[in-house]
């Protein structure tokens, strides 16, 4: 590697770990507000095994270098590793402090459907995913989301949304996506990557929050663009719509049926050659080492379908669903698949 590529790298690198020591930090203090107000309340678990510790710096570095490099590959511009606001950032650190007391007390007192009884939405949704206020239902939730996110993870949840961007141009390199489909977008924090990173002709993003997306509107304003409250089961398209569809994070908070029916729908609003993806979590002995993490993420923080998705196989409910030309990889907490119609 020339000196110039090594250094530019080593900035990205750097510029990642920042991220991440702000995020962390901002962890502790979250950590700590809760722990002192114990017994009201109840702090999700500390980690503290010093092997698992290095471990998981080791694979955040992994992946911030994979990062890096997939920017020098042009997969995708050095901005959006650029992206943040610190105004905004500030701003909204009172309110995440404050809620995550709400958050702390509902994992104290095991409430999980603290929500509006008049959301109309399937029964499996009813409920406060990572005990978070109103679920993924209000203009507050929406609000504090991805940063809630990236606290959780200590700032490395953009980074690991970014490498099925790396999956998909490294699989399909010639490939043109020119009518897109994003399922379950949220906030729009994928959607706004990928904006900057495919050349398309439409994409259309939808989730079943109207709320959320509202706030993907609000970042997103391409032209190209569109937006759709739906749900990722019951897609409101026609037969052999898009090119590519694709979905992060969503898989494991859905129960296993509902994921063969997204698969089903995927299928059905893809063309012939079409391309399937997704970004989820990690599976049990995808790394042995991390089968702990994977086991006590849904205790602490109310993923009432995580655990049967870490067993599920995806590559055989793709293949199962007709989907041929299957493709996985992971990095750090996420894993990623592509299959072809």
């Amino acid at each position: 590697m020339m000196n110039k590529e090594k250094v530019f790298l080593n900035s990205l690198v750097t510029l990642n770990f920042s991220k991440s020591f702000l995020y962390m930090s901002e962890y502790k203090m979250l950590y700590h507000l809760n722990r002192m107000m114990e017994p009201f309340v109840k702090a999700p678990k500390k980690e503290d095994d010093p092997a698992l510790i290095k471990l998981m710096r080791e694979k955040v570095l992994d992946l911030y270098l994979q990062d890096a490099n997939n920017v020098l590959k042009g997969y995708y511009p050095k901005d959006l590793l650029l992206k943040f606001d610190p105004k905004n950032h500030l701003l909204r650190l009172p309110k995440l402090l404050m809620d995550s007391v709400s958050i702390s007390r509902r994992r104290k007192t095991g409430k999980t459907k603290d929500l509006d009884a008049e959301i109309e939405v399937p029964d499996y949704l009813k409920r406060n995913y990572h005990f978070q206020t109103d679920g993924y239902f209000s203009d507050h939730s929406a609000s504090l989301y991805e940063h809630q996110v990236e606290i959780l993870f200590n700032g490395t949840a953009q980074a690991m949304r970014r490498m099925l961007i790396g999956h998909l141009k490294k699989r399909f390199p010639e490939k043109k996506f020119f009518k897109v489909l994003e399922v379950a977008a949220g906030t729009g924090a994928m959607s706004g990557d990928f904006v900057k990173s495919f050349d398309f002709n439409e994409l259309i993003i939808t989730d079943i929050s109207e709320q959320y997306l509202n706030l993907a509107k609000e970042k997103i304003t391409d032209s190209r663009v569109s937006f759709n409250v739906a749900c990722a089961e019951e897609l409101p398209f026609k037969d052999g719509e898009f090119d590519l569809v694709f979905s992060v994070f969503l898989f494991h908070e859905i129960p296993r049926q509902v994921r063969d029916e997204v698969f089903r729908e995927s299928f059905r609003v893809l063309k012939s050659g079409g391309v399937v993806a997704l970004c989820d979590s990690i599976q049990m002995n995808d790394d042995s080492r991390l089968n702990e993490v994977l086991d006590n993420f849904p205790r602490d923080y109310h993923e009432p379908f995580y655990r049967d998705y870490t067993k599920w196989d995806v590559s055989e409910a793709l293949a199962k669903n007709n989907f041929k030309d299957i493709s996985s990889e992971f990095h750090l907490l996420s894993k990623y698949f592509s299959a072809v119609k």
